[in-house]
């Protein structure tokens, strides 16, 4: 078979297989033209075909009834073939009107060749792919019977089988080419015999091997040609004892024999023979292949597998002689050898069979950082054609890390041919470690060296210890002054990893016993601990963000004043580090050494913050005018000085020094006397006491003197510090201000008099205006009503009603503030939507924005709420918002926000009018202030609509803030307080 059947028409096997048919550039098939010649006759059809469907057109390998054009080409486009249906369905096409059909009224067939009726069947390769059709066509209309059809398949098998005897033939002139391009291509003789020993094939590699051309050996026997004198009675006895028994013992057996050639020249050769009983009787077969070369370089790879052997002896017991691990594998990446130093060091030897990685697979292997698993072993480099030099790696067992430098390359051939790839690893664990250590011991003596203070100190020693030893956080704890915690003093974290929720700024304290801290300071030593399990003696893990971080060993030591712990070193990895005594021994001597570095520090800070603070001292209380001094209280005897500041004349005239001292009790006005008495005495019950009195000066002036002093005891001792101040000049001003402040009592009473009085006749005012207003203001609107009123007297009758408009408006105004200062408007707030109220007075400013060509923006959130009165409410931003427009020039813009803030929510009206000069901003909620500006471009107002405004809102507990618009004008903004509970409408 060519090929497996396959459904599509397109199919590269199908077509395939139908160019194998010959078919489609065949002239004429006879056996085919008679069954087509045969179906239009017993069918009664004018047309009868042979149809195959090639990739892009219908080719008939035998047609009846055809004429014109197309019987000469004998082929059409596939858009005219019904035919590519039968391939497509795999199955038989039978339309009786072409016209009528689903599929084919549309088929050009029908008006180029009257192609009405249709009847075809598959025509099928053995193997299965539809070619094409056997078919029928008429030019009318016609019903095709069981009869019929049945006559059209047995006519289509036997078309099918001249196709199968076609492709058969194909197959055999295909298989015979091929079978014969093989035999002369190959490098062996062929040789091909009758059983009695006749030529009957000789290929041309037989020509070069044996010398004989073809025609001369054809016919020849071939123990004269080919098979030495030795061995011809021998070759001569198995072919009649095969021609006998009909059975050969060698046949498919590989053999090697010897042979001759034309020249005599005898050479060994490997024959490969087959007997096969053909239908011209049976045939020997023969493939010889000359063995000369193979048989001399074998004896020379057998000597060069010697030399291979003792030459890798020697190099195998050079290479374990040295301390070097050498580790080597092949071409197929297989472990060949390994050295005693790396099995002593693996634990393992070399198992030829044993792949790289599988080889690998027990070892943990990592970066230098001992985090980061080492993706490509220098072995797999090497083996993948990179040279490795100086490769630094860890690897992880269960009883210890060890580190190695390590060094590979590929083997390979001059020729670039792969042999293998080989490294070398020298173990530098205990050198790694040792220069660690050193590296720390150096950083921290360096920082010793540096620091002028204990802080830093430990601070930057830390930092050293935790960088040189590749450790995650490294801390420092110190004991607080009573000793009953441990505060950490500072904290350091090494790499990139975020460890804020563990190493952080923030204070942290222990209790003795807890954490890694508190045990050390409670075991007075070294502590090593594995993270995974709290030691029995610890109180408490001290922070969970511990093992949040992934910390896995923890070490601390303490740092050390003799015997006395002084505070902790304290260090965390987040690797799995096994036990390692020199570095706690290191750590130890660290801080044996840190506690002595911090002790000596923290003796020469203290004196040098003892001087310091004197000398600040001093220098403060040289400032001051006050005199500070310190007496020593003697039992029985007069306080003596032991300190005085240099502000003594302040007080006693002349200046005081323990070497010429004085003393209150020395110099106090006769009249105070007793009181200095009450003074001393509570001084000496350990009181804090002060007084003031009366001090005779060595200049002759009499100064009060007010004293505050304390009593503290030193061992036996008690002295006193105290504080003199001259308080003469106060109490003049004392005496003075008692004066004035009767004076300022007497014209306050006055002013709240005035005010009283002023508010009544405002009130009077204000009542006797609102009557005569209201009444002229009612006639008005009785003669405006009138239409009779025309002409000039309607005009005026129109200026009094607008002046008695704004009239009546003031009037309120002034009758609003009057009531909201008396407390006696009521301010009634409810939770309420203001959306719809802000929507309503925009629209109602609308007209007059029109009037000066203003544009209105109102941005309100929807369903905004505030807890307020509507009423009042509305009046605070009319005032407000017709403000915006009256002092907005034409063509301006006026905007109006509301939004939540926070708890409130905020009103915004902004415009880019004519502004406020920003000095006057303090007075503009004052009543009858008006901006000069304002005042300066005629701008009409009674400068009281602010104050109205302002008042109410701060009834409602809001805020009314003013300042500049960004656009140039002036933005309000008033916040009411929200709603505690949701509003919905």
């Amino acid at each position: 078979m060519l090929s497996s059947p396959s459904l599509s028409p397109q199919s590269p096997a199908r077509l395939r297989v139908l160019r194998a048919t010959g078919l489609l550039e065949a002239e004429r098939v006879e056996a085919l033209d008679r069954l087509t010649k045969l179906a239009a006759r017993i069918l009664a059809a004018p047309t009868a075909l042979v149809s195959l469907v090639d990739a892009d057109r219908q080719r008939f390998a035998s047609a009846y009834g055809l004429s014109g054009e197309l019987e000469k080409t004998r082929q059409t486009p596939l858009s005219h073939s019904y035919c590519k249906y039968v391939v497509e369905d795999r199955a038989a096409l039978v339309v009786d009107d072409a016209r009528v059909d689903a599929r084919l009224h549309n088929s050009p067939a029908i008006g180029d060749y009257q192609a009405i009726a249709y009847a075809g069947v598959p025509l099928r390769s053995p193997d299965g792919h539809v070619l094409g059709s056997f078919c029928v066509l008429d030019s009318e209309p016609r019903v095709w019977t069981k009869d019929d059809l049945a006559l059209l398949r047995d006519l289509g098998e036997a078309a099918e089988s001249e196709v199968a005897l076609r492709l058969s033939h194909a197959e055999q002139r295909i298989s015979s080419a091929r079978m014969q391009a093989v035999v002369n291509g190959t490098h062996d003789a062929y040789i091909s015999t009758d059983l009695d020993g006749t030529v009957l094939d000789w290929n041309a590699a037989a020509e070069r091997m044996f010398g004989y051309p073809a025609r001369a050996a054809a016919g020849r026997n071939i123990a004269d040609l080919i098979i030495p004198e030795r061995h011809r009675a021998q070759h001569l006895a198995g072919l009649r004892r095969v021609r006998e028994t009909g059975v050969s013992d060698l046949s498919g057996q590989h053999m090697q024999i010897s042979a001759l050639t034309s020249s005599g020249r005898e050479f060994p050769a490997e024959m490969t023979l087959q007997v096969v009983a053909e239908p011209g009787g049976t045939v020997c077969h023969a493939f010889i292949h000359d063995i000369t070369g193979r048989l001399i370089a074998a004896a020379e790879m057998e000597k060069q597998r010697q030399k291979a052997d003792d030459e890798h002896a020697f190099l195998e017991a050079v290479l374990d002689s040295v301390d070097v691990g050498i580790v080597a594998c092949d071409a197929d990446g297989k472990l060949t050898f390994l050295n005693r130093a790396a099995r002593e060091v693996t634990g393992r030897g070399a198992n030829p069979d044993t792949p790289i990685d599988e080889w690998n697979a027990p070892y943990r292997v990592f970066e230098p950082d001992g985090r980061t698993v080492m993706a490509d072993l220098p072995l797999n480099q090497a083996y993948e054609g990179e040279t490795v030099r100086g490769r630094h790696m860890l690897v992880k067992t269960e009883d210890s890390w060890r580190r190695f430098i390590t060094n590979g390359s590929p083997i390979e051939t001059r020729d670039h041919r792969k042999l293998g790839a080989v490294i070398a690893f020298h173990d530098i664990t205990e050198a790694h470690r040792a220069e660690e250590l050193r590296r720390a011991r150096h950083a921290v003596a360096q920082v010793l060296s540096d620091a002028t203070n204990a802080k830093d100190a430990s601070i930057d020693a830390v930092a050293a210890i935790t960088k040189a030893l590749g450790w995650t956080v490294g801390e420092y704890w110190q004991l607080t002054d009573d000793r009953q915690t441990i505060v950490r003093h500072s904290s350091y974290a090494h790499g990139d990893r975020d460890l804020s929720t563990f190493s952080n700024d923030r204070p942290l304290t222990f209790e003795r016993g807890e954490g890694l801290p508190g045990l050390v300071w409670a075991r007075n030593g070294e502590v090593w601990w594995n993270t995974g399990e709290m030691p029995s003696d610890m109180k408490d893990l001290g922070r969970a963000a511990l093992h949040e971080v992934g910390m896995r060993v923890a070490v601390g030591v303490p740092v050390h004043s003799g015997r006395r712990v002084l505070g902790v070193l304290a260090f965390y990895s987040d690797q799995d580090l096994p036990y390692d005594q020199d570095l706690v021994g290191m750590l130890d001597a660290v801080g044996a050494h840190l506690g002595r570095f911090v002790e000596r520090r923290w003796a020469e800070d203290m004196s040098l913050m003892l001087a310091d603070a004197r000398r600040n001292f001093d220098r403060i209380v040289a400032q001051v005018n006050d005199y500070v001094w310190t007496v020593e209280a003697v039992p029985g005897e007069e306080a003596r000085l032991v300190y005085g500041s240099p502000n003594g004349r302040a007080v006693f005239g002349r200046e005081v020094t323990v070497e010429d001292p004085t003393t209150l009790g020395e110099r106090v006005h006769p009249d105070d006397a007793g009181i200095l008495d009450d003074f001393r005495a509570k001084l000496g019950a350990g009181e804090h006491a002060e007084v003031e009195c009366r001090v005779i000066g060595f200049d002759g002036v009499v100064r009060w003197i007010w004293t505050r002093a304390a009593a503290r005891k030193e061992g036996e001792k008690l002295f006193v510090d105290g504080l003199s101040t001259d308080v003469t000049d106060r109490h003049e001003l004392s005496d003075q201000r008692e004066r004035l402040l009767d004076q300022e009592r007497e014209q306050v009473e006055k002013l709240r008099e005035l005010d009283r009085m002023k508010d009544e006749l405002s009130a009077v005012v204000i009542h006797e205006l609102r009557n005569p207003v209201g009444v002229i203001k009612a006639y008005t609107e009785i003669l405006l009503e009138s239409p009779a009123l025309e002409g000039p007297e309607r005009k005026q009758a129109t200026v009094v009603d607008r002046t008695t408009r704004h009239l009546q408006e003031l009037v309120d105004d002034l009758l609003d503030l009057a009531r909201l200062d008396a407390g006696h408007i009521s301010i009634d707030p409810s939770p309420m939507l203001a959306e719809t109220m802000l929507h309503e007075i925009v629209d109602s400013h609308q007209p007059s924005a029109a009037a000066k060509n203003l544009t209105v923006n109102a941005t309100i959130k929807p369903e905004l709420a505030v807890y307020a009165d509507a009423q009042r409410l509305r009046q605070a931003l009319d005032n407000l918002l017709s403000n915006a427009i009256k002092y907005t020039p034409e063509g301006g813009t006026v905007t109006l926000s509301a939004n939540h803030s926070g708890d409130e929510v905020a009103i915004t009206i902004s415009d880019n009018g004519i502004g406020i000069p920003a000095e006057q901003y303090p007075h503009l909620f004052s009543r009858f202030f008006r901006a000069s500006n304002a005042t300066k471009a005629g701008i009409k107002g009674t400068g009281l609509g602010l104050a109205v405004t302002k008042a109410i809102i701060d009834a409602h507990k809001g805020t009314l803030a003013a300042r500049p618009s960004p656009e140039g004008g002036t933005e309000f903004t008033l916040t009411l307080p929200a709603p505690v509970v949701d509003f919905q409408r």
